[in-house]
This record gives structure tokens, sequence and C-alpha cells, in this order.
């Protein structure tokens, strides 16, 4: 059975924005292994009776999880308002090892529900930090420019000036982890602002005060290093 445009366009409507970029983080082993996997099906149709019986798969915990992970692609490449919200319900309380995945077929689904309404395929985002709305999260590091470690002013300075930076350019500054020899900023950077321009200006804006802050820094949309590796990642950028 397929949706009329009108119902999907409605439906599309009803879901919020923030699909469009995956709020969670999706670690990159999975979002490889989905698209892998996801590019052995064709886009298919099934009666709703039939997609509602395959959706009950996902909810028989003596089922495999290899086998809902097959659930879970077939449904999202049928691409209907049923096996959206078969996918959606499960997305609530999924098992552990299959949250990130859900939330794949989630926004691959909509993808193709979107696709039907127009001539232009349509499109998802996501990485390992995830983001919100039209933002995506980054992790960023900025080094003291010497052995020496921050001062007292210049952690202010470094928190107050990348703020303010986030402020005028529409990025969101939601944590800075600071620490004697470094500053780490997680960040949510608009998809329309260059990941560049944020931190490079704050550096710039910091060293108008001091010339405290190395030039050159570290970025990732991936992970949040764990602080034993920070070290390594401090050496490599120094070099």
């Amino acid at each position: 059975m397929t949706d009329r445009p009108e119902d999907i366009r409605k439906f599309l409507e009803s879901i919020p924005d923030r699909y469009d970029i995956l709020e969670e983080g999706i670690d990159i082993q999975t979002q490889k292994e989905y698209i892998d996997y996801s590019h052995s099906f064709d886009h298919g149709e099934l009666t709703e009776n039939e997609t509602l019986n395959l959706g009950n798969i996902l909810f028989d915990s003596k089922i495999e999880i290899d086998a809902k992970k097959k659930t879970l692609t077939l449904l999202a490449h049928l691409g209907t308002i049923t096996a959206f919200r078969q996918i959606k319900k499960y997305f609530k309380n999924p098992e552990n090892d299959l949250k990130q995945w859900a939330s794949l077929a989630l926004q691959e689904c909509k993808m193709f529900l979107e696709s039907t309404l127009t001539d232009q395929s349509a499109c998802f985002i996501s990485s390992g930090l995830g983001g919100l709305n039209d933002k995506l999260r980054y992790f960023f590091l900025v080094l003291s420019s010497s052995d020496r470690s921050f001062t007292t002013t210049q952690k202010k300075i470094i928190k107050d000036e990348f703020n303010l930076i986030a402020k005028d350019i529409n990025c969101v500054v939601e944590s800075v982890d600071q620490s004697d020899t470094y500053a780490g900023l997680t960040v949510l950077v608009p998809m329309d602002v260059a990941v560049g321009k944020f931190i490079e200006t704050g550096i710039k804006k910091c060293n108008e005060l001091g010339d405290f802050v190395f030039e050159y820094y570290y970025v990732t949309n991936q992970d949040i290093p764990d602080k034993s590796e920070i070290p390594d990642i401090i050496k490599k950028v120094k070099e």
C-alpha cells in the first residue's frame, strides 16, 4: 500500500526538525555498517498489515539482533508512514545494541518519505558527536602557546572570548573543560558556518590580549577524547 502524497506531507510536517541532523552521536563503525547493509536493499513495498507484521519482529525478545537489524533496514526502505511509526515505536525503547541502528533507520525512513514528494533525493546527516536542530556538535582543543600553564585570567579570557564569538555567529558553547595547558570546548556549530571561523576567530581574539594561545588546534565531530589521549593529541598538534 502506498501512502497518498497529501498524507505524507501532513505527516512530515508533524515530525520535529531535529531528525534532519541526528541529535545523538553515532559511532563511525555503526554508520559504515548501516550504510553498507542499507545499500543491499532496494526500496520495498508492503501492505499496511504486512508492515505491521514485519514490525512485530522488533518487539519479540526471542528474535536475534541480526534479524532485528534486517527488519529495521527493511522498514526504513519501505518509506511509508506505517513503517516510520513502527521504527519510532521501537526507537523509544530499543535494545542497547540497536539504539544507534534504529536511529539511522528512523532517519532513513523519513528520507524516503520526503523523496516521494519531490524529484530531489532527501538526505540526513549523522556524526559521532551528533547535533541539535541545524547544528553539528564539535570538540575543540586549544593549547597554551608555551609550556607554561594558563593563568586564572587567561582561562577566563578563553571562556569569555569563545562565548562571545559563539553568540555572534549563532554557535552554542555547551561546555568548556579547562586544564593547565589546554581547554576543551564542546560546541554546536550551524551547518552554514565554517568550523574554522569559530575556532580561529576565538584564538585570534584571545591572542589580542596576550598571545598565549597556540595558533594550531585540534577539532573533531567523531568523539570526545579521553583525558589519557590528550597528551598524544597535544604532541601531534605541537609538531
